[in-house]
């Protein structure tokens, strides 16, 4: 994508590190890592997730018939198994895959970044004169790994509470 670089998570994440070393910060960042995560995906929760971003129904029901719908059979050393209906899951590989997982996570992320119970890595204060500051930094995302920070770790629970619902 133009004007975006790959990287930016990483420099970022340098930076905060940097800073809260400086400061003595008590934040912590937690890596969160979504086992299976593509062959996980609920279509009943995709569809919900699509719809709240108004993609068109028409096409919310072609791309869960193409992904819900389809008939498997798997190869074992030669040997088809039966088909059977594939009733969730992404498929690895597929061209839209990581565009349809990155739907179905928006509102995990939407709910950390809302959360008035996790206030993020806050940097200190650019200037001692003014009142001029950086925003604070809640969640980092590349596919499915994460990175939630929080200022205090007794700020835990309500990313629990949010990791549960």
């Amino acid at each position: 994508m133009p004007g975006r670089f790959i990287g930016e998570n990483g420099k970022l994440l340098n930076v905060v590190m940097s800073v809260a070393e400086k400061t003595s910060s008590q934040a912590i960042g937690l890596l969160l890592d979504q086992e299976k995560a593509y062959d996980r995906i609920h279509p009943e929760y995709l569809r919900q997730s699509m719809s709240v971003l108004g993609i068109p129904s028409a096409v919310i029901d072609s791309l869960c018939t193409l992904f819900f719908s389809t008939s498997i059979r798997i190869n074992v050393n030669g040997h088809l198994s039966d088909s059977f209906i594939q009733q969730r899951g992404l498929r690895q590989g597929d061209p839209i895959s990581p565009l349809l997982f990155n739907i179905a996570f928006d509102p995990f992320l939407r709910s950390v970044n809302t959360s008035p119970d996790i206030a993020g890595f806050k940097f200190p204060p650019l200037a001692q004169e003014t009142n001029s500051s950086v925003s604070a930094i809640k969640i980092m995302a590349y596919a499915d790994d994460t990175l939630v920070l929080l200022d205090d770790p007794a700020k835990m629970p309500a990313l629990q509470n949010i990791i549960s619902m």
